[in-house]
């Protein structure tokens, strides 16, 4: 009889855990997502003191490689690093973490920053809210279209490329490579995530570019 009441206590306990886990990783509403996001901030603010401002040249100069990289994988997968130069340069630094949902379309949050800029990335249904220094630009698709919250056309698009290349396009212009080799180069230097970046590239096309290759670092850093 003390046996059946254990038993019966321990199914109790180990159902209500159960239960606890799902609802923590059930794909959250936006308030939750807000949330999250602000402790993901917290979470990131140890690094961002560490990160070079991207110029330029450290845009060129960016790297697949990853410092501090963690990479969980449970009933949900959580992920953080921080991407460098082919020089070991701290340049951005992310966190991301995945709620259930299927998983050709998942529900997800990436929080991103450098040094001057901060990205969200909202993922529901596989299809993100982007967001960029705390202003809503628009919904990325999973392959890549950037589409403008005000207008609803499309601002920027990673598009699919020859060989080992995948050009990003924004406002209808290429302004930049993306490789998709995961390989690491020879003599300790980390790859070059770009092949190519546009010498007249302003602010704001680079911040547009970043979003959407970054996005796509992750999801490969995290999924490959």
């Amino acid at each position: 009889m003390i046996y059946l009441a254990i038993l019966a206590g321990s199914l109790v306990i180990g159902g209500l855990a159960l239960t606890s886990l799902v609802a923590k990783n059930m794909a959250p509403g936006n308030k939750r997502l807000a949330m999250e996001t602000e402790r993901m901030k917290g979470d990131m603010d140890t690094w961002v003191t560490q990160l070079v401002p991207i110029d330029k040249e450290e845009l060129e100069l960016f790297s697949i490689g990853q410092d501090k990289q963690v990479l969980r994988k449970g009933v949900t997968t959580t992920a953080k690093g921080i991407f460098t130069t082919i020089y070991h340069e701290p340049v951005l630094a992310y966190s991301y973490r995945e709620y259930l949902g299927k998983a050709n379309k998942p529900n997800a949050l990436l929080y991103a920053r450098t040094a001057e800029h901060e990205y969200i990335y909202w993922i529901k249904k596989g299809v993100a809210t982007l967001f960029i220094d705390q202003q809503e630009v628009g919904t990325l698709s999973q392959d890549g279209i950037l589409k403008g919250k005000r207008t609803g056309k499309v601002i920027a698009q990673l598009k699919s490329g020859k060989e080992s290349l995948r050009p990003v396009e924004v406002g209808g212009k290429e302004v930049g490579n993306l490789t998709t080799s995961l390989e690491k180069a020879d003599k300790g230097l980390h790859r070059r995530a770009f092949s190519f970046i546009r010498p007249d590239l302003n602010d704001k096309e680079e911040q547009l570019f970043l979003a959407l290759a970054l996005e796509e670092l992750v999801n490969r850093a995290v999924h490959s």
